[in-house]
């Protein structure tokens, strides 16, 4: 077993603690897929047990074929291809003839019939696992025995992912009672526990085909009405509550190599005056889609007030710009960030000309903190080695910061 196939059995405890057990499937044949309730079912990794990214019923190809297109990215046409490709594989009734390794599970009482009645009907599930990262957690897909969608859930499997389903319930209770104008969130429709752990069930947005990326201006229109959540505060950065609690959160990360640079980074920065507001957290391509007159946006479960407006802003580009490397992207994010923060939409938000290096600065030394904290590195995350570059862009926008504020001077 691998650190994968260790994690997903793992996993099945969480959800079927009746037992799951890795196999074999036997060639051409579907067996244990559909069972009954009480009686034992099979899942498919997929692709495989070694690099499980969905966990599909085996014996409901409707659902398991829905829950492709629901998990699929579809941002590059390779990822359409093969997209394309496994829900046609899974529609026909094919992909459990040619995928070998099940998860098998015990009867007994499973997180299908607590979901079922919480939503007073049936629902079958597909599990999206996604890549090793220290907040990883199982997103389920609730779907009827036809292949409708019903909505989402979410279950903590440790203390940081508990926190984090905890928080978005909240978030999401926020949400409930707030206004955006242009953006769809989720609406929270059941909050409980399943196997001593936090569970929350959301509906589902209407994503799909006819959704795409935002455009530039429908992504800072939504940076701006997320940042209006709170009333935007405009304050100097030595007087703000945000300062204060970023520079206990530095020190709370004790003895670690990091902790004295970023110390010395945020000491440096001027005291500049700053617009305070909202922010999502994980505003990225996988979190947003969007028709030309509406956003919908998802996983709200960072979101927190009172931190420099743009946030949002450079957290999505720079997401976008490290898609073909870190380094190349990360030397272009340092443009196109300040970029996206002169845009007028973001100045008539407040943000002064001269204080961009000091934003994305700050914005640096927020990410790095967290990574720090939920200790990203450890667990894979592909931007979490704080030392190999965010250490060095954070040098350089330090002295871009001193300069911008000197200029404008």
């Amino acid at each position: 077993m691998n650190g994968e196939t260790t994690y997903l059995t793992g996993l099945a405890e969480v959800l079927w603690p009746c037992g799951g057990l890795l196999g074999r499937g036997e060639p051409g044949t579907v067996r244990g897929g559909s069972a009954p309730d009480g009686d034992g079912r099979a899942y498919l990794p997929v692709p495989s047990a070694h690099n499980p990214r969905m966990i599909l019923p085996a014996g409901n190809r409707y659902a398991a074929a829905r829950a492709v297109g629901a998990f699929a990215q579809r941002h590059s046409l390779r990822e359409r291809l093969r997209a394309a490709a496994l829900t046609a594989a899974f529609a026909s009734g094919l992909a459990p003839l040619l995928l070998r390794d099940r998860l098998h599970v015990g009867p007994g009482h499973t997180v299908e019939h607590e979901l079922s009645a919480a939503l007073d009907r049936r629902v079958v599930i597909a599990v999206h696992v996604g890549p090793p990262r220290a907040n990883r957690k199982p997103v389920l897909l609730l779907l009827t025995p036809a292949g409708r969608t019903v909505g989402y859930a979410k279950i903590g499997v440790n203390e940081l992912t508990s926190r984090l389903v905890r928080a978005e319930t909240r978030a999401l209770e926020l949400l409930a009672e707030s206004h955006l104008r242009d953006i769809t969130v989720p609406r929270l429709l059941h909050e409980g526990e399943w196997n001593g752990r936090p569970l929350l069930v959301q509906d589902a947005l209407p994503v799909g085909n006819q959704t795409d990326r935002p455009t530039r201006r429908q992504l800072l229109r939504c940076v701006v009405q997320i940042s209006g959540l709170e009333p935007v505060r405009v304050l100097q950065l030595s007087l703000s509550p945000y300062r204060a609690a970023l520079a206990e959160r530095i020190a709370a990360l004790g003895g670690r190599p990091e902790t004295a640079p970023l110390r010395a980074c945020l000491d440096a920065l001027p005291d500049a005056r700053l617009p305070f507001g909202a922010w999502h957290g994980d505003l990225t391509r996988w979190n947003i889609a969007g028709t030309p007159r509406r956003a919908f946006v998802w996983d709200w479960e960072r979101l927190a007030f009172g931190v420099p407006v743009g946030f949002d802003a450079l957290h999505y580009e720079l997401n976008e710009c490290v898609q073909d490397g870190v380094h190349p992207g990360v030397h272009r994010w340092l443009d196109t960030g300040a970029r996206l923060l002169r845009d007028p939409l973001m100045t008539g938000a407040g943000l002064v000309p001269g204080t961009e290096a000091t934003v994305m600065a700050l914005y640096l030394l927020d990410l790095a903190t967290r990574y720090l904290q939920d200790r990203q590195a450890e667990a894979g995350g592909s931007l979490a080695a704080v030392d190999d570059w965010l250490l060095p862009a954070l040098s350089g926008l330090r002295d871009r910061a001193a300069r911008e504020i000197g200029a404008a001077g």
